[in-house]
């Protein structure tokens, strides 16, 4: 159950936050971000108004950010260049426009064009964007991007947006060998090294996971993420699965998935059983299932197999290695076979508590072993004939403290009833014999 995804890619990968509004700036004593020329085959420098200056150059342009830090030094911050630049003193920006790339410590940068806004440093790219952060190799790919740079006095974490549906590339080391999570959406925001949102049809994609929702949003440093909205998760490996709700809450430990939540018509299935309620929620470990708890009014928490049926105001599902072994389902409680396509009759047992336990076939697929019954306890199942396939089945119904059903070759073999004992038996009429 990787969902270390949305959110790896995410907040890992660049830096970015929730909302549409600019990064709130800091304190104010910011010094700008000054351009300086490095590099061009022409460059002409123009004061258009008295104090108003203009620098334009062309022909594989080099140009520099240098902060001043006192009278006699400066640091360069960034690099960047282009096949023109213009640079507008006044207001303190530079359009790069053809073939424009833009590196500083933390990221680099292509795009047809962009615009460094130097009050603010906030970069604007446009056309053909892929942004690559340098320690991880992950990426951000799209039409248009705002990034906005940590800066003293304006802001202690770097930010970015996206629009127009950007992918995201998310890898978890800088080597280029793990295979990345690809995140897409309409709009993607991403703050620093621990937070990430991204909306509009959301999808996030693995060879062994996918994710889906309308909007989700992530806080590495908590580790806690949702998927909000039309929410779907799954697995696609040999213990593959889907989980699906209005919307999906996980958390992450050490970059793994520890525990999933479903909320609001969950539903979660596997290759053998369908669990639904309003609310599902299951623990993971080395990307599997290995236990679930499920609850809820408006739909009535019910697992549901091929061949049973378990329902009650709540269930507990153990599942080590996501491998069935126990439901246990309290407040009336139920357990019914698959109806019989003859009778109409399906074989059940009920009660105030419900353990169902599991096993394996020869075939491998699980199949019920024991069935326990406590408190108000009742049964009813049929008992077939082995020397006449043929007959009708005697019908047994029984009551008791407690009830107890063992299972061989996928049918009931000896049922106990404890305590405050009884019921009815019936047998179907014989034909007597010619």
């Amino acid at each position: 159950m990787r969902l270390a995804l949305a959110c790896l890619l995410a907040a890992a990968a660049l830096g970015g936050g929730p909302e549409d509004d600019p990064p709130a700036s800091g304190p104010q004593d910011h010094e700008d971000c000054v351009f300086r020329l490095d590099q061009a085959a022409f460059a002409r420098r123009q004061e258009e108004t008295p104090g108003e200056i203009r620098l334009y150059a062309g022909g594989d342009v080099r140009g520099s950010c240098v902060r001043p830090t006192g009278r006699r030094d400066t640091v360069t911050v960034w690099r960047a260049g282009s096949d023109s630049v213009a640079h507008y003193a006044r207001i303190g920006r530079a359009d790069f426009v053809g073939s424009t790339w833009f590196r500083d410590s933390t990221v680099e940068l292509t795009a047809q064009r962009a615009s460094y806004f130097e009050v603010d440093d906030r970069l604007e790219a446009y056309g053909n964007v892929v942004l690559r952060n340098r320690e991880t190799g992950s990426e951000l790919s799209g039409p248009t991007l705002t990034y906005w740079r940590a800066a003293p006095g304006v802001r202690d974490t770097a930010e970015l947006y996206a629009t127009r549906r950007p992918i995201v590339e998310y890898r978890s080391v800088g080597d280029g060998t793990q295979e990345p999570y690809l995140i897409r959406a309409n709009q993607v925001r991403l703050r620093g090294d621990h937070q990430a949102w991204a909306g509009g049809t959301v999808t996030i994609d693995r060879s062994d996971f996918s994710a889906r929702g309308d909007s989700t949003v992530l806080d590495l440093e908590t580790g806690d993420g949702l998927l909000i909205g039309h929410a779907e998760a799954g697995g696609k490996d040999s213990v593959s699965y889907d989980l699906s709700g209005r919307h999906i809450a996980f958390r992450l430990v050490d970059d793994q998935l520890s525990w999933v939540q479903a909320q609001g018509l969950a539903d979660a299935t596997s290759s053998e059983w369908r669990i639904v309620g309003d609310t599902i929620e299951f623990n993971v470990a080395d990307d599997m299932i290995q236990s679930g708890v499920v609850w809820g009014d408006s739909v009535r928490p019910r697992a549901m197999s091929e061949k049973y049926t378990v329902d009650a105001d709540s269930l507990a599902i153990d599942s080590p290695n996501q491998v069935l072994t126990e439901v246990r389902g309290f407040g009336t409680a139920r357990a019914t076979a698959k109806t019989d396509s003859v009778s109409g009759e399906a074989d059940w047992m009920a009660g105030d508590t419900l353990i169902v336990r599991f096993d394996s076939t020869e075939t491998g697929s699980r199949t019920i072993s024991q069935l326990i019954a406590a408190g108000n306890a009742r049964a009813f199942y049929r008992i077939f004939d082995e020397a006449d396939s043929a007959a009708a089945p005697a019908l047994n119904y029984s009551r008791g403290e407690r009830i107890v059903a063992r299972f061989k070759d996928e049918a009931v073999d000896v049922v106990d009833v404890i305590g405050a004992a009884d019921g009815v038996y019936l047998e179907p009429k014989r034909k007597p014999p010619r």
